[in-house]
Order: C-alpha cells, then sequence, then structure tokens
C-alpha cells in the first residue's frame, strides 16, 4: 500500500502522543476558533456594557492624571481614544474591570478552547453564567473596590510627592506598583479557577495570590503579551497620528479586545492551575 492508499497515520493497537508545544497548538486553536473568538467577544462586548461604563469614568481620571495638554475638542477626544481607554480596554481583558459572571462564561469557553475539549458555545456559556452568577458577581466587586482603593492611594501619594521629594513616599509608590502588578496577575487566575473548580472566595483569592507570587516572572511574559496586543498598535497612531488608523485599532478591539488576549491567558495559566490543584480534592461543597 503506497502513501496514498493510506487512511489511518497510526496503527489500532498504537497509543497516539500528542508532542505538540502549547505554542503551536495555540496558533493551531487561533485559526480553528478564529469565528468563534470574534462571536463571543461581541457577546461579552454587550454584556459587560457596565464594566465598559466604569471604565470610561476611570479612563478620564487616568487623562487627569498624565497632565497631557488638549486645547480643543478634537485633542480631548483624541487623547481619550489613544491614551485613556485602551489601558481600561486592557483592564478588562485581563480581567481587572468585569462584569463577573460574565467573564466566568467566556473563561469556560476559552478554557475549553485552550485544551481543545468539544463544548457547546452558547449553552456552556450561558450555564456558566448561572452556576457562576453570585460568585462572579461578588469577586467583579471585590476587585473593582481594589482597584479604585489602588488608584487613590497612587493620587496621593503622587500628591505627597508634589509637596516635598522623600525617599520614603518614592518607596511607598514603588511598593504600590507592585501591588498593583500583583494584583493583576491575581486577576488572571480567579475566573479560570471559579469555572473549573469548587473553590470558595478566600480560597480563590488566596491561591491566585500564590500563583501570582510563586511564578512571577511567566505571569510577567503573560502579562506583556497582553499588553503588546492591546496597545502595540497604538505606536502607529502615536507615530502617524491617522485617524484611520485608530478606528481600523478600535475595529480590533470590538472584534478581538477581549477574547484574544484572554485566550493567550488560559492558554498559559490553566496547564499552571491544574497541575497544583488537579490532584487535590474538592476543597469545598459550595461557594461562598
Amino acid at each position: 500500500m503506497n502513501d496514498e492508499e493510506k487512511v489511518f497515520s497510526f496503527a489500532p493497537e498504537e497509543v497516539y502522543e500528542d508532542n505538540r508545544n502549547r505554542t503551536t497548538i495555540f496558533f493551531q486553536v487561533l485559526g480553528r476558533k478564529f469565528w468563534k473568538l470574534i462571536q463571543f467577544n461581541l457577546i461579552y462586548l454587550i454584556l459587560n456594557i457596565p464594566a465598559i461604563i466604569i471604565s470610561y469614568f476611570l479612563s478620564g481620571y487616568l487623562i487627569n492624571s498624565l497632565s497631557l495638554s488638549a486645547e480643543t475638542p478634537d485633542q480631548i477626544i483624541a487623547f481619550f481614544l489613544v491614551y485613556g481607554f485602551p489601558p481600561m480596554i486592557l483592564l478588562m481583558a485581563i480581567p481587572v474591570i468585569a462584569v463577573g459572571p460574565v467573564q466566568a462564561g467566556l473563561s469556560y469557553l476559552l478554557r475549553c478552547f485552550s485544551y481543545e475539549l468539544p463544548t457547546f458555545y452558547w449553552s456552556d456559556f450561558k450555564d456558566k453564567i448561572k452556576e457562576n452568577y453570585k460568585q462572579g458577581l461578588i469577586v467583579s466587586i471585590i476587585n473593582l473596590a481594589a482597584f479604585i482603593f489602588l488608584l487613590i492611594d497612587f493620587h496621593l501619594y503622587s500628591q505627597l510627592s508634589n509637596n516635598g521629594n522623600s525617599m520614603l513616599l518614592a518607596a511607598a509608590n514603588g511598593l504600590l506598583i507592585l501591588i498593583l502588578i500583583l494584583f493583576i496577575m491575581m486577576c488572571m487566575y480567579i475566573y479560570p479557577m471559579m469555572v473549573a473548580y469548587d473553590l470558595k472566595i478566600r480560597h480563590l483569592y488566596k491561591n491566585a495570590f500564590l500563583f501570582s507570587m510563586g511564578r512571577f516572572l511567566p505571569n510577567i511574559a503573560v502579562l506583556l503579551i497582553c499588553i503588546l496586543l492591546i496597545t502595540a498598535p497604538l505606536l502607529i497612531v502615536v507615530f502617524t497620528g491617522n485617524i484611520m488608523v485608530l478606528s481600523a485599532i478600535y475595529i480590533y478591539y470590538i472584534l478581538l479586545g477581549f477574547t484574544l488576549p484572554g485566550l493567550v491567558i488560559n492558554f498559559f495559566i490553566n496547564p499552571v492551575i491544574d497541575k497544583y490543584l488537579k490532584a487535590a480534592p474538592s476543597q469545598e461543597n459550595s461557594k461562598k
């Protein structure tokens, strides 16, 4: 039998071994699930409107803190679209700011994509929203409150620093930045654990903190990839000032701004979570 007549690559008694690395699987999944990622990005965008509204106001605060000089309404809008809102999109994609139940549904789908597991897209999405409604809502409120608290701290320390150059205040600012980075890393782990394991809220945060500390450098790498996916295209706008490019970038945000970074996060952190939690028995019988 020649090669063209072969039907199976493996004999029935042979065991198939998948020797693909995670990067190869990622791009294969990205190609196969590309349109599903767009579809659920649009769905997520609609269901995540409360988080988008909150991000809109927070981006205004960010613009003010950057002290950008805008003289005309057009400049104000341009600064908002280039410097204000994209960081908020990043925080929604990670996700620090989110509608918790909706994020839980999306995290479950992205988890299935990352493991190439079969899934009933819409029904599984809705089921995970219902199953994690209470816990997801509580987590989203906690995350938002913690993030706003950190922003207030940054504002207070910056005001104190302006009144006097103190090494102590500089050290405090450095510590706040480290806390913010760790908090953002924790947010990458919380929702994937929520949809895969029966954990109470305090255990979600405890495990997320341990993962963020124990895998600090790999987490930084994942975080940098997400930052590049959201902010790198804006460099073209910064250097060219082309409004058409800016429009194309926001179309990209609408189509893939949440699901593409989410897929990256789930691809790299789910194996880590499962490595340490899978063998352990369910820690809790009910969610808080």
